[in-house]
């Protein structure tokens, strides 16, 4: 009869101890995982930005990548089809990665200027002369220069200065365009808001205006 000495039947009872521990740990690790998956909801695809898109911006394909994340973590209205963002118009910026929901998208049959202009924002043109060509989607200030007294009580502007008349505003749009004289200028196509287009129009009929180029970070929300 073969005869096991006391530290070997130790050993075996220990390792038979560690085993049914490891596997309770498991058990009780992948039970935790599956209430944590069951609890964030069932994972689905969703659109994500590869880049900012800015208001104005059609999207195309490239401009978006799928991402799996579970229901749970998830914003409302939240597109899973690239098919069904491509073509349409930003109204609500997106950041990079950010997600792409419906409401940052106009309805498709809005397209062009009229999809860009977001509820509550207005689309205004200036002409300008002797300025720099912003790019679509740039933010500018708009700087008008009045050298007539005869503008009246209600004008509040400094003769023979020149005043910003809207703070970092997008850039829609930019067309060839002239003067009233028939030189030729640059159309520049601005989102504004309703008290900034009335500023905007009334500098460009009674002075005049140029666009100052800034950095994003100071381009009005």
């Amino acid at each position: 009869m073969l005869v096991r000495s006391p530290r070997a039947l130790a050993f075996r009872v220990g390792a038979a101890v560690v085993a049914v521990a490891t596997a309770s740990l498991v058990a009780s690790d992948l039970a935790a995982l599956h209430r944590r998956a069951h609890d964030f909801g069932a994972p689905r695809d969703v659109l994500v930005a590869r880049h900012d898109l800015a208001v104005g911006w059609t999207i195309e394909r490239g401009d978006l990548r799928v991402r799996r994340v579970h229901t749970s973590q998830l914003p409302r209205g939240v597109l899973a089809d690239v098919d069904g963002a491509a073509g349409r118009v930003v109204t609500v910026p997106v950041l990079r990665d950010g997600f792409v929901g419906a409401r940052n998208l106009a309805p498709r049959h809005r397209t062009g200027l009229d999809g860009a202009i977001p509820r509550g924002m207005r689309a205004v043109q200036i002409v300008v002369t002797d300025s720099l060509r912003p790019r679509a989607c740039a933010a500018v200030d708009v700087i008008a220069s009045f050298e007539s007294s005869g503008l009246g009580d209600a004008a509040d502007v400094t003769v023979g200065s020149a005043t910003v008349v809207a703070h970092g505003v997008l850039v829609l749009r930019t067309d060839a365009a002239r003067t009233s004289e028939g030189a030729a200028a640059l159309g520049v196509i601005l989102l504004v808001t309703p008290r900034e287009a009335r500023d905007v129009v009334f500098a460009a009929t009674h002075g005049v205006v140029t666009v100052a180029l800034v950095p994003p970070e100071d381009a009005a929300t």
